[in-house]
């Protein structure tokens, strides 16, 4: 039976943090599976556990972090999640059974029924992550929003769900204000909580510099700041402006830099995230970094979104002001089948796995967006709640699940809810964030973000690319379904995808429909062992800037 632990530092002085790190599906993961027949039940797994990362700060009745819970008692099967609902804990129910986990394939390896959800497919096909509570298996599916889950006696019931957001009274100028002091109060609660070691993940955008800068102004800078980068020694425009912040700040700068092995990486991305997403492949370095460190990990999932709407968003909220919500969905499916698909083929991923499902999918998408008819920016709404918490947050709770301490000020409740109630007119030159940065840290404003930077060419010819070729038919061959020859072949075949997606997209399809306990046992073990041959730290190259 598997035993919780308290990971460590997580008792702090003045803070009670309980957690159990979520590492990856290969890891000794918690689960609870009971099985009712004829008034009696059978149980298998863990009866209690508390997964992901929770803090309570002493004055404040909301629990902080990303997390999951539940407790059988013999009678009554209990379970919650925070209040956001990042944290993806799944349920598995189906006449008189029930699971609970943070691992699908522990579920289904435990019996759970493996039938796929088609439309839900065919949905992630199109715009790459799943919407609503939806999971690749129809009897599979995540808790939502502030969920509390009740089972008794065979019978189900579950509450929760996103916040309807209403548009706020608010000019620019009491935004920007909001969004220095919100996220301010959010890294003063947590720095005055923690006295263990803190990474900062450090991109070239807007997030992560932001709690930098707030971090140096607190008088507490992280123990070092992290920027992963699969070029070598030739830096990309991310890195670089990382690179400069992070010396202006004068703290330690790591690049995660090693050339990786791009198949191997995607089958740990994918079995990582529970077959749930279709990125994170890229993230392997930070995950293998920070996995079973003392360092409190802090993350800014959640602050672009909440701040500054992407391209897109003017011609959607144009849409929205029609009713278009189809036009929304068919924008989003053309825009993602666009990025992963080689020239010359359109429909994306949904025209090669699911192309009959295209008008139910692209009316599912639809009808989810359709939710937030009443927010000030219904596409921001539905990005925020599906989009960004169904995919994006395995970086969190996954990629850095490992540390001792996952940390998420733009996930503050307060400040989620400030970002989703702004009027229109506040947000839509996407500036909001800019403003509040270069007022609260004037000393900063010259250094550009990625993009005033320029990337560095790569080498046209690498002995790491042949290394690289030789393992993905290796890793083809022992990670697809099927024998290793099949394996192969389908890794050498030609696609009208790009090629990692295409590689993705192919082993995601052949796992979810030659799934049952025995091959959820496979992956299980392939997880392990895919794991446990990364080298921790790899490629990881220190540098300390501090300008005169």
């Amino acid at each position: 039976m598997n035993q919780i632990k308290t990971s460590p530092g997580a008792l702090q002085t003045g803070v009670r943090a309980q957690s159990r790190p979520w590492i990856d599906a290969g890891a000794q993961v918690p689960f609870v599976f009971l099985s009712q027949s004829q008034g009696a039940v059978q149980v298998q797994g863990t009866p209690a556990a508390l997964v992901g990362h929770r803090m309570r700060v002493p004055g404040d009745a909301r629990p902080r972090g990303l997390w999951g819970e539940w407790a059988w008692d013999g009678e009554t099967l209990t379970a919650a999640v925070d209040p956001m609902g990042y944290f993806s804990l799944y349920v598995y129910a189906k006449g008189g059974q029930i699971g609970l986990s943070p691992s699908i394939l522990h579920l289904l390896q435990a019996g759970a029924d493996p039938e796929p959800d088609d439309l839900a497919l065919a949905v992630f096909h199109r715009v790459g992550f799943f919407v609503g509570d939806d999971t690749p298996f129809r009897h599979i599916r995540t808790l939502p929003p502030n969920a509390r889950l009740t089972w008794a006696r065979g019978k189900l019931s579950i509450t929760g769900g996103p916040p309807a957001p209403k548009t706020l009274d608010l000019s620019r100028e009491q935004a920007v204000e909001a969004f220095i002091e919100l996220p301010r109060a959010a890294i003063s609660r947590f720095l005055g909580s923690w006295d263990g070691p803190i990474a900062l993940p450090l991109t070239g955008g807007r997030d992560s510099r932001h709690i930098l800068l707030e971090m140096a102004h607190q008088g507490r800078k992280p123990d070092t700041c992290l920027t992963f980068h699969h070029g070598g020694s030739a830096l990309n425009a991310e890195v670089q402006s990382a690179r400069a912040v992070a010396g202006r700040v004068g703290v330690t700068h790591r690049i995660l830099g090693h050339p990786r092995l791009r198949l191997r990486d995607c089958v740990r991305g994918l079995l990582m995230t529970q077959l749930c997403a279709d990125e994170h492949a890229q993230m392997m370095p930070m995950h293998d970094f920070l996995s079973g460190s003392a360092y409190a990990a802090v993350d800014g999932i959640g602050g672009d979104i909440l701040t500054n709407p992407d391209d897109w968003a003017a011609g959607f909220m144009e849409r929205a002001r029609r009713g278009d919500y189809t036009g929304i969905a068919r924008g989003m499916a053309e825009g993602h089948g666009g990025v992963i698909s080689r020239p010359g083929h359109r429909g994306g991923a949904g025209a090669v796995f699911s192309p009959e499902l295209d008008a139910a999918a692209i009316a599912r998408i639809a009808d989810a967006v359709k939710l937030y008819d009443d927010a000030p920016d219904p596409y921001q709404a539905f990005w925020f709640w599906h989009r960004t918490r169904r995919e994006i947050s395995f970086t969190s709770t996954a990629v850095m699940g490992g540390a001792a301490m996952v940390f998420n000020p733009y996930l503050d409740p307060d400040f989620v809810e400030l970002g989703l109630s702004l009027p229109w007119d506040v947000t839509c030159d996407q500036k909001l964030h800019d403003d509040a940065i270069f007022r609260a840290y004037p000393a900063y404003a010259d250094i550009p973000f990625a993009s005033g930077f320029r990337n560095q060419p790569l080498s046209k010819f690498r002995l790491h690319r042949v290394a690289n070729a030789v393992d993905a038919l290796r890793i083809a061959a022992i990670a697809g379904p099927g024998s290793a020859l099949q394996g192969v072949r389908a890794a050498l075949r030609e696609t009208p995808l790009n090629r990692i997606p295409s590689d993705i997209l192919r082993l995601h399809d052949g796992y979810v429909r030659g799934m049952d306990a025995a091959e959820a046992q496979r992956l299980i073990a392939l997880s392990t062992r895919l794991s446990a041959a990364a080298v921790k730290g790899e490629g990881v190259v220190s540098h300390v800037h501090s300008d005169p």
